[in-house]
This record gives C-alpha cells, sequence and structure tokens, in this order.
C-alpha cells in the first residue's frame, strides 16, 4: 500500500487516523445499495456540466492541524492538505480507476525504468497568479528532503531504494525525476507530489521555518496553492472555509474552469450523532463513513439526505499476534517466550483463523456493511486481488487439528474447554482494540467467544488510538490487536512497507536487520522483484505469489474489509463518492449546489 503513504501501506490509524494517501483501485465502482431507502435514487455515473456558485458543507471528524502537506500525519490535514488545496503531477481518476494527467500533461519512463521525463501542462499557475513552473518541482522535492523539515509520511514515501528522486530541469515546462534504482510504476511516485511555490517558500525554508508554514492561524492570504481551491478563512478547531481558486488549469468538458463552487466549508463534528442530526436538518451536505446503524436509519428515513453502500473498499480489518523477539530497556521480553512460540508457529495462526467466524462478523457485527475476507489484499482491490488464494473456512476441526499437530492438548469438559501448550501451560491472551471504533470492539469481543470454543482463554483491551498506536509502533507492549490496514492505492507497490522485513510498517515483527524467517526473506526477494519487474502480467504473476505466502504464513489474519458507506443532500450535483479515500471528495472541484 503505499502504506500510509510511503507510497506503501496505509494503515488505518497508525498515524493518528486512517492515513489514506493515494486514491486508487482499478475497478469498477458497485452499485450502490439503496433498495429500501424512501429516497432511492442512483449515483451518476459521469459528470455533468454543473452550476457555477454556492458553497457545500462536509463533515471532518477532526480538525486539520496545519496546510502543509508535508507535514500532515492524520486525515483530516492531509484531504484539505494534500486533495482540496494541493494539486499533483499525477492524480487517480476514480470513475474508471486509472492515473491520468494533472499538472504533468505527459511523461515517459525510459527503458531502464530509472528516470521520468516530464511535461508540464502550458499555462499553469498557482492560486495568486504566480506561474507555476518545473523550477517549483525542484524546489518542492528538495524541500521535502531537507533534514531540517519534519515530514512523517512524505519523505518516506518518496524514496526509491532510500534515496531521493533526482531532479533535472531542462526549462519552464520540461524536467526529468530520476530513480536510484528501477521501478515499475513512476505514478505511484508523481501521484504523491503536491507542488509547492517555490516563491512564497523558499525564503521561509532558507530561514528554517518552513515548518510553521502554512499554519492553520497563518494569514490565508499568505498560503498559496495549486488545487482547486485555497484557504479563505480558518477557524482552528471548529471549520476551515475554502474558496475557489480562480487559476486552477482543470475545465469541464464544455471547457469551463473548475471548481464550481465558490465555497467549500469542512465543518469539524467529532459526535456521530450530531453529525447525523446535522445531515438531517441540512447543515451538512456530505457525511462519510456512515456507522452501520445510522446507515440502516438513513435508508429509510424521510427528508433529502440519501445513503449509498459502495461496496468493499481497500480498507482490511486483520488481527495479527506480537511476533517481536526483542527486550524491552529492562532487559524484559516484549512477549511472554512461552506465548511467542504459540505465536510464531504458523499452525497456531491458522488455527485461530479457522476458528473465527467471519460471516457473523460482516452480516451481524458490521450489520453488512463488510464482506469477510481471506487475503491480506482488499476485495475491493479488484485489479490485482489473487482469486485463488485458499481461504481459511470456518472450521472449528480443522483448528482442532491443526492444534494438536502443534503439540496443543485439549482438556476441561464439553462446555469450557481448555487448551494447553506441550508444557501444560494454559494458552491465554489479550487482544488490543481501539477503544473509538465500537464495531471494531464488537469484532474482538466475537473473536472472544469464537476461541473459546477452543479452549482459549481471550480477553478484549479496548485501548485510544493514540495509546494503540504507541503500542504497536513503539513500545511493542501488547500480544495480539485487532487493528485496520489500508492501501492508498491498489498497485503492488502500495504494499511495500507492510511487506518488508526492516520496515516499521512490518507490524508483527517491525524494523528486522535480516529476515526473522525463511518466509520473510522470501516476501522481501518477492517484494523487490514486483517493483523492478515492467512487464504487467509479470508482476501479476509475483504478486499472487506474495498473496499465496502471506495466505499460507498468516502474519495477518484477514478478518473483513469494510463497505464504504456515504450519505449526501440531493442538492449535491456531481456526487459520485468513491470507495476509496478521499471517498465524497475525491472530485471536489466537479461538485455544484443544484438550483
Amino acid at each position: 500500500m503505499k502504506l500510509a503513504p510511503s507510497g506503501r501501506l496505509l494503515v488505518s490509524l497508525l498515524l493518528v487516523a486512517a492515513l489514506l494517501l493515494l486514491s486508487g483501485a482499478c475497478q469498477s465502482p458497485p452499485a450502490s445499495n439503496t433498495a429500501g431507502n424512501v429516497n432511492e435514487g442512483k449515483l451518476p455515473t459521469a459528470p455533468v456540466a454543473g452550476t457555477r456558485g454556492g458553497s457545500l458543507t462536509y463533515r471532518l471528524t477532526s480538525p486539520p492541524k496545519t496546510f502543509n502537506y508535508m507535514l500532515a500525519a492524520d486525515e483530516p490535514t492531509i484531504y484539505v492538505s494534500f486533495f482540496l488545496i494541493g494539486s499533483r503531477l499525477v492524480e487517480l481518476n476514480h470513475d474508471d480507476q486509472t492515473y491520468a494527467p494533472a499538472l504533468a500533461e505527459s511523461w515517459k519512463l525510459s527503458d531502464d525504468g530509472k528516470s521520468v521525463e516530464v511535461t508540464l501542462r502550458d499555462g499553469l499557475k498557482f492560486s495568486d497568479g504566480q506561474p507555476l513552473t518545473s523550477d517549483d518541482v525542484a524546489f518542492t522535492l528538495r524541500t521535502l528532503y531537507d533534514e531540517r523539515v519534519t515530514s512523517p509520511i512524505y519523505r518516506d514515501a518518496m524514496l526509491v531504494g532510500g534515496k531521493p528522486i533526482e531532479v533535472t530541469v531542462a526549462d519552464a515546462r520540461h524536467l526529468r525525476l530520476g530513480f536510484a534504482e528501477a521501478i515499475a510504476v513512476p505514478e505511484n511516485y508523481m501521484s504523491n507530489l503536491n507542488v509547492l511555490p517555490r516563491h512564497t517558500l523558499e525564503g521561509a525554508l532558507g530561514k528554517n521555518e518552513f515548518n510553521n508554514s502554512y499554519g492553520v492561524t497563518s494569514d490565508p492570504a499568505g498560503i498559496v496553492t495549486a488545487g482547486a481551491f485555497a484557504v479563505e478563512s480558518s477557524t482552528p478547531g471548529e471549520r476551515v472555509t475554502l474558496k475557489r481558486n480562480p487559476h486552477y488549469w482543470k475545465r469541464d468538458a464544455a471547457g469551463n474552469q473548475l471548481p464550481y463552487l465558490d465555497r467549500l466549508v469542512l465543518e469539524v463534528v467529532a459526535d456521530e450523532n450530531n453529525a447525523l442530526t446535522r445531515l438531517g436538518q441540512g447543515t451538512l451536505d456530505i457525511l462519510d463513513r456512515v456507522r452501520p446503524t445510522d446507515f440502516a436509519s438513513l435508508r429509510t428515513a424521510q427528508g433529502n439526505a440519501r445513503a449509498h453502500d459502495l461496496g468493499p473498499g481497500l480498507y482490511a480489518d486483520n488481527l495479527w499476534f506480537n511476533l517481536n523477539p526483542g527486550r524491552r530497556e529492562d532487559g524484559k521480553t516484549f512477549v511472554d517466550p512461552a506465548k511467542l512460540a504459540w505465536f510464531n508457529d504458523a499452525r497456531f495462526r491458522r488455527a485461530v483463523s479457522h476458528a473465527i467466524d467471519r460471516d457473523s462478523i460482516a452480516a451481524n457485527t458490521w450489520q453488512g456493511l463488510a464482506t469477510p475476507l481471506y487475503n491480506f489484499v482488499s476485495s475491493g482491490n479488484r485489479a490485482w486481488v489473487a482469486s485463488d488464494v485458499p481461504r481459511t473456512a470456518y472450521d472449528l476441526e480443522r483448528a482442532r487439528a491443526l492444534l494438536r499437530e502443534a503439540g496443543f492438548t485439549f482438556g476441561g469438559t464439553e462446555s469450557a474447554p481448555e487448551l494447553k501448550d506441550a508444557k501444560g501451560q494454559r494458552v491465554e491472551f489479550t487482544i488490543i482494540a481501539p477503544a473509538g471504533n465500537e464495531v471494531r470492539v464488537k469484532s474482538a469481543i466475537v473473536i472472544q467467544e469464537d476461541l473459546k470454543k477452543l479452549g482459549m482463554n481471550v480477553q478484549v483491551a479496548p485501548i485510544e488510538n493514540a495509546q494503540l498506536s504507541a503500542r504497536i509502533n513503539q513500545s511493542y507492549d501488547y500480544e495480539a490487536v485487532l487493528f485496520g490496514t489500508s492501501a492508498s492505492e491498489p498497485d503492488p507497490s502500495s504494499y511495500t512497507d507492510l511487506l518488508r522485513s526492516a520496515s516499521p510498517q512490518h507490524f508483527w515483527n517491525p524494523k528486522q536487520t535480516k529476515p526473522a524467517t525463511e518466509w520473510e526473506a522470501r516476501l522481501d526477494e518477492l517484494t523487490t522483484r514486483q517493483a523492478h519487474e515492467v512487464d504487467h502480467e509479470r508482476r501479476r504473476a509475483i504478486f499472487r505469489d506474495i498473496q499465496l505466502l502471506m495466505a499460507e504464513q498468516l502474519p495477518l489474519i484477514p478478518i473483513v474489509t469494510r463497505h464504504i458507506a456515504v450519505a449526501a443532500n440531493t442538492r449535491v450535483g456531481n456526487y459520485r463518492p468513491s470507495p476509496l479515500p478521499p471517498f465524497s471528495l475525491w472530485n471536489a472541484e466537479e461538485l455544484f449546489v443544484r438550483q
């Protein structure tokens, strides 16, 4: 995934929210699940010419922390700074799920895959009317790699083989990007590059003040953008009002300049119940990722709000065990050695997988807004998911057989079984889950009950998101976790950080100096091969092998892939939400107010 944008895997909430960088999934959009809705209507499949003017209001779950995308580390900040006020060399068209020209009108990868020639559009301008040229692209990359700039996501996302991308400027419209090693898909990097204005930010970089630039309390007049919108006003903690960028490059099919909206208001509404109420009242126009209970009520509610099930996105809920053999500062191991031995046995992990009733979790806990998952690649990634990955279907007898094969014994009674290891130690562990996600905590409780049937004594510990993230990424103080991951886009390179053993996002055992197991060494090898393979079918075959290996070893035990449920007022024109981030705002420049 460009996980969390590293262009690789995006781990939901591990960077304080579902860090969603790129949006892509070469899939045809699923039909809207609105059967029975009194406001039933189909989503449009293509844009229409909109009406200029007006304002729409979108709900943010928390306030953005900066308008400087390089400093972004949470979802609301990424939405505003990266998607709405930023413009990239290449972007993803969610209608047909292909890369499309943006600031770059064309590009060509060299035969050896180590460089790409880029041609910018003619006449590009920033929101203040100043030209946008190749020098701005070069400045943006130079800034991104500057050690004084605290970029928590984007810098790593833009490293190739651990090295910066080199830029050679030919003239105002032509430049060359050079890579330290061959790459198969340069668009992964070009779509992560929002171009910043050299003329307003070079001075701040030179004075070591770049990290303070474009703050939420900065004068909006000084925040120069290349995206569809610019900042009109900011009330920190409450709302951000964006205004149309009069110099935005994009036009509709009739030649009318976009965006249509005069303003897009981003309102911070943390409480889900309040957000639902405001949607019904018409003081919010668009609500993304509707809760299952709210989706059910919206489908039969009177009024102008319509809810849509967009089907599986790239989100996946996974259970994984802590396989980290390291030690704390006090010398104690991160994981009890006996438990680590269980967790490291693939037969134990497969037994756990067989014992989980995914159908029940999808149908009941998620109320139909999820699909059972048996692959670390979400079923929403229709372009790259392998169709022949074996399923560890719900099968308690198979689970018991695997545990016996691994040396475990069953005791207790039929109604209260007890599972013990070969040394007689009772099998018990704790699953941590994000306290702020009610559905995920309920899923963990279902898993707890499922594993109880095997005699495992499992506890569920809901933990506040920031603390949970710290345990996974820093202290490694946990035994098992139920959490969400998401690829930022469907391309196999988006999963690189998850798969590489040396990566900090190789969650079950991160930052390995060398692969801890033969199968992880094999993952490293396959991941490197797919990153350099330019032949599409050979890449597909390599990525299939990766999926088969992950399904065999199950370092991540897939549970469900969540559907993306959204809702909007009928007055929102050109509303064509995507199951990929930023969901309802991917085509914000085309949205308009119906008259």
